[in-house]
């Protein structure tokens, strides 16, 4: 239920200064500017990509304190996901306090840039897949 509950949150959809949701602000950056994802990809075809990293039982799931906050993040291999600048993963994390995501990208380094962040700490994982 949790996890499904994660999968329906999405991002924050109200719009920044300019007008652009952190749905679009994340599109545009791990999508057309590192081509993380396959060419061609629309944006619907990443939220979509999203939840199905978050609802697939091959996904890893633990809880941490980011910046002094508590998430919920979802690690799958990248697989059919992965784009021509892509790497092995796609992760997915969710910030309690917001009730939605704060990131959908896929780390060149799963430990270094996303496991091991230094403004992580109290890594807890709830099923660990490999």
């Amino acid at each position: 239920e949790v996890l499904e509950h994660v999968a329906r949150a999405g991002f924050d959809p109200r719009p920044d200064k300019r007008g652009r949701t952190n749905a679009e602000e994340h599109y545009r950056k791990h999508v057309e500017r590192f081509r993380e994802w396959p060419p061609g990809t629309t944006l619907e075809a990443y939220l979509e990509s999203a939840r199905r990293v978050i609802l697939d039982r091959r996904s890893s799931v633990f809880t941490s304190r980011y910046a002094g906050y508590w998430q919920l993040a979802v690690i799958r291999r990248a697989e059919e996901l992965r784009g021509p600048g892509g790497s092995d993963w796609v992760v997915v994390e969710y910030r309690v306090e917001l009730g939605h995501w704060t990131t959908v990208f896929q780390p060149r380094d799963l430990e270094h840039d996303f496991l091991y962040a230094t403004k992580r700490e109290h890594l807890r994982w709830l099923r660990r897949r490999n």
